[in-house]
């Protein structure tokens, strides 16, 4: 398949957002209950929940991301940037991951009281997975269709 400039835009901002988000996960799959993983992976405190429970979800998300999602991202945004029409099957199935696991942990932010009503937040914390996932999902789509 053709690479255009888009092409690129696309592989390179997924391959930094899920290094980033995979590098940060495989920190709290290696040092799970560490202060720092609390503090800067899962966010929130363990005290302000059950903390078995808040464990449990922070580190499926930690295990999934580490040994699926991210390995998913890297293959599929490097097979589209090198015009490979699988690469922009599996970037188009590693985009799903960005924007729907971003409403159980908008729900849990919410419900735990984690979520404030910042531009860090907004857009830093929460809202670049979601809209980056959007935008990779249409863009591969509209590209398979041609």
């Amino acid at each position: 398949m053709e690479v255009t400039i888009a092409t690129w835009v696309v592989g390179i901002a997924g391959l930094v957002l899920i290094v980033l988000l995979g590098g940060l996960q495989l920190v709290a799959v290696a040092r799970p209950r560490s202060t720092w993983t609390i503090e800067n992976v899962y966010g929130g405190s363990p005290d302000a929940t059950d903390p078995k429970a808040y464990f449990a979800f922070n580190q499926g998300y930690a295990w999934a991301d580490a040994i699926f999602w991210t390995p998913m991202q890297i293959a599929g945004s490097t097979g589209m940037i090198l015009g490979y029409r699988w690469g922009f099957l599996l970037a188009l199935v590693a985009s799903v991951p960005f924007w729907y696991t971003a409403i159980p942990i908008f729900i849990w932010d919410r419900d735990l009281g984690f979520r404030k009503n910042t531009f860090t937040y907004w857009v830093v914390i929460w809202g670049i997975f979601p809209a980056f996932g959007i935008v990779e999902g249409v863009y591969c789509f509209v590209r398979l269709l041609e």
